[in-house]
């Protein structure tokens, strides 16, 4: 006598995004569910009609049962399923394409299932179906595909009475290995099925939606977004075991392919830094902030700026891109990270037309909004200076008068 179950509980793969669609369709399944097991039932009022049945198959009901589900339990694991692999797969998709492989495996399974049984078992076609499990097994489908360099974290228990072998846990496993070992237990229990009197889960429809699955993620254009991924994939999972110099090297592939990603710019700078590589860092920083100001995230390229600021001694970006942010933060009020950006601007051109404005900037910051006027004053000193013959210069000749710098410069005024 033995006894061997697992489940999934969670993926080792990021989301950006949140799935909308995802979470629409859990929350229709919970509320259909209530009221097809608790509501009153009438002529209108009778969501039996959304079951889909083999005997008289029917285009609207081969979507709408997988709304249905005859227990907590069933509901519970579907919807277990479906975020676990919808998020992500969501994520990848977009929402249209994401609810076109839920739909679509749905429907295929409920088919594929009336199939199987007109053909192999005729006593069931009697039998309603209802549950998401035909939609999730196509997310799996769908998942083997577009995520199959993943790992997915299950909760397993092993008991063997007879060997004394009683152990439960969590841990990830390849989800190749995961997915095939569920495919082919679906497929032994469908085969066995069909030669008993009696059936209370519908295997085909998982066999159908998960064929139908895999077929939508390769007519998507899957595997070179895969191939991509499991880059990046790989360079997280050696990053995370301070394995440096391969992680530079799976995020350098990556970017060959996806060139316009801006977190894994950002991601490789850090690697880089990880691994000594201080000047490669700086570039893929540099990166990093211009794709994000490319796709209109100008807080992200910020945040991004500031890292590098403090990663990299003296970090700046070009002449025009690195002011253009300066200026942003200080307008949002970002005194201490626009102090910086001025700062090193000031230290990497110091013969640029703009840096005499540039420390007038940091004198105002420093006296106006962090109250440290003998700061201001250096500024306005530094102006003096090195750029006498600037326009600014008698500007901050009488700002350092004012602060009461006077005896610093020679006396009294004229």
């Amino acid at each position: 006598m033995y006894f061997f179950y697992y489940f999934p509980t969670g993926l080792d793969i990021r989301s950006r995004r949140t799935p909308v669609i995802t979470y629409f369709i859990a929350a229709m399944c919970v509320i259909l569910f209530i009221l097809y097991k608790y509501g009153p039932v009438g002529r209108v009022w009778n969501l039996s009609n959304l079951v889909f049945l083999p005997s008289a198959p029917m285009l609207l009901t081969s979507l709408s049962y997988v709304f249905l589900h005859t227990g907590w339990l069933h509901l519970i694991g579907n919807i277990v399923y479906l975020v676990i692999f919808g998020r992500a797969l969501e994520d990848r998709y977009g929402p249209g394409r994401f609810f076109a492989i839920f739909a679509l495996t749905a429907v295929a399974g409920a088919w594929v299932h009336a199939w199987l049984v007109t053909w192999f078992a005729p006593r069931f076609l009697v039998y309603g179906v209802i549950g998401a499990s035909g939609a999730t097994s196509g997310l799996l489908g769908a998942f083997m595909v577009r995520l199959y360099y993943a790992r997915i974290e299950i909760a397993y228990w092993v008991f063997m009475p007879l060997q004394a072998v009683n152990r439960a846990g969590r841990r990830f496993i390849p989800a190749v290995i995961a997915v095939v070992c569920w495919f082919v237990y679906q497929g032994a229990y469908a085969a066995v099925q069909y030669g008993m009197d009696s059936a209370g889960v519908a295997y085909g429809v998982h066999v159908g939606g998960f064929g139908a699955g895999v077929v939508l993620a390769l007519l998507f254009g899957s595997l070179p977004a895969a191939r991509a991924e499991k880059r990046l994939a790989c360079a997280r999972r050696a990053f995370a075991r301070s394995e440096f110099f391969a992680a530079q090297a799976d995020y350098l592939e990556y970017l060959e392919r996806r060139p316009g990603d801006a977190r894994v710019h950002a991601e490789t700078a850090r690697a880089c830094l990880c691994g000594g590589e201080g000047g490669l860092a700086g570039y893929h920083y540099s990166e990093a902030v211009s794709r994000h100001l490319d796709s209109g995230d100008r807080g992200k390229a910020e945040e991004v700026l500031s890292e590098a600021m403090r990663s990299i001694k003296g970090f700046t970006l070009g002449e025009r891109l690195h002011l253009d942010l300066a200026f942003g933060m200080e307008r949002s009020m970002k005194y201490s990270l626009s102090l910086a950006a001025y700062e090193n601007f000031a230290l990497r051109f110091p013969f640029s037309s703009d840096t005499s404005f540039i420390l007038l900037r940091m004198a105002g910051i420093y006296e106006r909004r962090l109250d440290c006027p003998d700061r201001a004053v250096e500024c306005y000193e530094k102006i003096v200076k090195y750029y006498p013959d600037d326009s600014w210069a008698d500007f901050a000749d009488g700002e350092i008068w004012r602060l009461g710098r006077r005896e610093a410069h020679g006396g009294e005024k004229s």
